[in-house]
Formats: C-alpha cells, structure tokens, sequence
C-alpha cells in the first residue's frame, strides 16, 4: 500500500475521519476502519502513515489511512479491505489446497460472506476478520461487540450440516500476533459461540509480515503472509 507521508495523530472525529498534524498543517483523512482503534493511535503520541487525495471530486477529506504506529512502535494496518485482500493472494495456502479456485462474496443461507472456494477438498465457505489488537501477542477478535461476527458464526456453522466446509478466518493486521483468541472481555457471545463451534467451523488464524519501504516522499507499507497460526480460548 502506497502512502505520501506520515502525521501525528490528534483526534477521531467520527467513524470515518480523523485529524492528523503533518507538521505544521492539520489534514482530515479518511479512515477505512471503523472499529475502535484507541488500543492503536494515541491523541498526540502515535503517528500515522497516510495517502493523499487531494483534488478527486466528491471528497470532505483530503488523505487516506494507511497504517498507525502505536505508542510502542509497532505499525497497525488500518485499512479494512486489507484481510480479504491479503486472503485472495494466499488462499491455497491458507486452505492447503493447491487446486482451490475462489468465487467472491456470494450469498449463501440468505447471508453474503467473503468467499466461496472450490478446490479438491471440496467447497469452502470463508468469512474473513481483520484482527488489529495484540494482547502480548496474542490477537483478540473482535476488538469491539460485533453482531455481524456472531451471524457470520451462525451461518457457517448451519453450512457444515449441508457438506460445505466452513472457515472463519483472522488475519493479523500487526506483525507481532503469533496466536488468535476470541475477546471474552469485549464480546462474550461471540467468544462462547467461537468456542463451542470450533470442531464445526474452521478457526485459522493468519500471521504476516509487515514492512514499511521507504521512498523519497513516502513509499509503501508491504503486508506478506508468513504462515497460519492457532485459533485458541484461552
């Protein structure tokens, strides 16, 4: 992901927009994350790498979210698109089906979940999580109360009974997650559920590798897959 420059962030002024200082200019941008990020950008301590899009017609704001570097210096993704993204490149792997073919968003049991994956296995229902919390690196899902999980959830799991395979899968949006759990403490429905279905519906979780390459004015924030990892309940 290409990004201008990078700014110190000051405030969250709605779901979608926050206010950066890029020395000495304060820009809105937009951001394509709407969950909460407070564990990520500190008002006044935390910089963030942006894109700018000044001119394009139709815009309030002026640059994009690329990524967030919390108090600790590690860079957070923070653009939503990203885990599917990332998924649509290393879904053989993911899957460990070389053979697998990928339809997107199809609507199965009333519901539109991410993909649909055809491949020597048989069919894959996937619903894929973008997964930005690291709790000494560990990552929690969801980082905030999610109805839209917990359907997700539901709908895999009525798939199995009909010989789909069904997975949901968490992709790190940060470097320094090596194991996924639910957040009990956040989401107690979605966590109890996650964990009750976990012979049903496949749980993996999916490490990366993030980079930041620099150029003369920005350069880009590389996200590569490293591997999976376990999806647990402690």
């Amino acid at each position: 992901m290409e990004f201008s420059g990078e700014g110190l962030f000051l405030s969250r002024l709605n779901r979608f927009t926050v206010l950066i200082d890029t020395g000495g200019e304060k820009l809105k941008c937009h951001l394509h994350d709407t969950g909460r990020i407070d564990h990520v950008l500190a008002p006044g301590r935390s910089a963030v790498l942006y894109r700018s899009v000044v001119g394009r017609l139709g815009r309030a704001t002026q640059c994009d979210v690329v990524a967030g570097i919390d108090p600790s210096g590690v860079v957070v993704v923070l653009d939503s698109r990203v885990p599917n993204a990332l998924f649509s490149k290393a879904y053989r792997e993911v899957l460990g089906d070389p053979d697998a073919e990928l339809i997107r968003e199809p609507t199965l049991q009333g519901a539109r979940l991410d993909f649909l994956v055809s491949g020597s296995q048989g069919l894959w229902a996937v619903e894929v999580k973008g997964v930005n919390l690291s709790d000494g690196g560990v990552g929690r899902f969801p980082n905030a109360p999610s109805q839209r999980a917990l359907r997700h959830l539901e709908v895999l799991a009525r798939l199995a009974r009909e010989g789909v395979r069904p997975a949901m899968i968490f992709v790190a949006l940060r470097g320094d997650i090596n194991v996924f759990a639910p957040h009990r403490r956040v989401d107690q429905r979605f966590a109890s559920l996650a964990c009750s279905l976990r012979g049903v519906v496949g749980m993996i979780g999916v490490r990366v590798r993030i980079e930041i390459e620099e150029e003369n004015r920005g350069g880009y924030v590389c996200v590569n897959y490293e591997g999976t990892a376990p999806f647990t309940c402690i």
